[in-house]
């Protein structure tokens, strides 16, 4: 259905989002020390099963002291297409507690959590994939007024029935925070309805989102569907502004399962399509400003995760040189971003 017309944007499209103080969770970059003790065999057996059941789990993590910190929750497989088992060898999670349980903890005003796992746990590449992803959060924070927030996590799943009924599992991985934390940090409400254009949506949010999505390579989203975009609407101005989320699928993080939907008109996930708004360079060159006055935060963000290795981090420096590149030259910016936008959306 098309969403009605809104009420004119307001000049302070974003003054209403201002976050609270971050929550002991992100207050940090450090890797925190995570340990799942759950039926894993049933876990990871039924993620291809319509109906995706909680799992009783044990989450301990070690505080600052460290100390080992436990506190019950309930583990569910969540996505689409890293939760098949075709895909891949482990699902991503999300793990639920009662505010009770975690009131005085790390993860205190977080009830609700996704964990964006590795999809191939003992795999050296897709370890690889899963710090490009977080970093590229990073970046999006870094830029981005609206954003969701995450902690890197060194993560071990263990087997209530012990390792004869499931080995150990593992790997780095990260939390997002969930998205109706982000919102209510926000003072924000979700649209959950599906058909947004580009006219609905507050522009310069609009822009920061669409550049940004370039400027990684990522054309796995979409506003009108809501596919790996949120879009929150403020409740006094009643703008909406899309928050984007999931950039595995980018080039910056190039995974080998990545490739591009067959009706674009590139090859592959490396190759940047502008899939943003149609605007004139005048209005593009603020946002440009906006982006090339984060360039040296954005780029420290790699060179921060010293677990990445030194051919990614080559190829992720060269991919967004590229993409500074663009945006510092007129001529560049035209052709490749002002001359091939949405007219309406996608």
């Amino acid at each position: 259905m098309r969403l009605m017309r809104l009420a004119p944007l307001a000049a302070l499209a974003l003054a209403t989002a201002t976050p609270a103080a971050a929550q002991r969770l992100f207050r940090s970059t450090d890797p925190v020390e995570v340990t799942f003790t759950t039926s894993l065999k049933n876990l990871i057996k039924e993620r291809d099963s319509l109906k995706l059941n909680p799992h009783p789990a044990l989450m301990t993590y070690k505080d600052s002291a460290g100390k080992d910190i436990s506190l019950p929750v309930t583990l569910k497989a969540r996505g689409h297409f890293r939760r098949q088992a075709r895909n891949c060898d482990f699902p991503p999670i999300s793990w639920e507690a009662k505010r009770g349980d975690v009131n005085n903890t790390l993860f205190q005003g977080n009830t609700k959590m996704k964990i964006t796992t590795n999809c191939r746990p003992g795999n050296a590449d897709y370890e690889q994939y899963i710090l490009g992803e977080y970093a590229v959060y990073r970046m999006y924070q870094t830029i981005s007024p609206l954003h969701f927030r995450t902690r890197l996590a060194h993560i071990t799943y263990k087997d209530s029935a012990g390792p004869k009924a499931s080995p150990d599992v593992t790997s780095w991985a990260f939390f997002i925070e969930d998205d109706g934390e982000m919102l209510r940090q926000n003072k924000l409400s979700p649209l959950k309805q599906t058909g947004a254009l580009f006219e609905d949506v507050e522009q310069k949010q609009l822009m920061t989102t669409m550049l940004f999505e370039y400027m990684i390579g990522n054309t796995d989203a979409s506003i009108a569907m809501l596919h790996n975009i949120v879009i929150a609407r403020d409740s006094l101005t009643q703008n909406l502004m899309p928050v984007a989320y999931d950039f595995d699928w980018s080039g910056l993080v190039n995974p080998r399962y990545a490739f591009p939907d067959a009706k674009l008109k590139i090859k592959r996930v490396t190759d940047r399509l502008f899939r943003g708004p149609c605007k004139p360079l005048t209005e593009w060159k603020p946002v440009f400003a906006q982006f090339l006055s984060k360039r040296q935060a954005v780029d420290s963000i790699y060179g921060s995760i010293t677990l990445l290795n030194k051919s990614r981090l080559k190829d992720s420096k060269d991919f967004l040189d590229d993409f500074w590149k663009t945006i510092s030259d007129d001529r560049k910016a035209k052709y490749e971003i002002v001359d091939e936008c949405q007219k309406q959306g996608m």
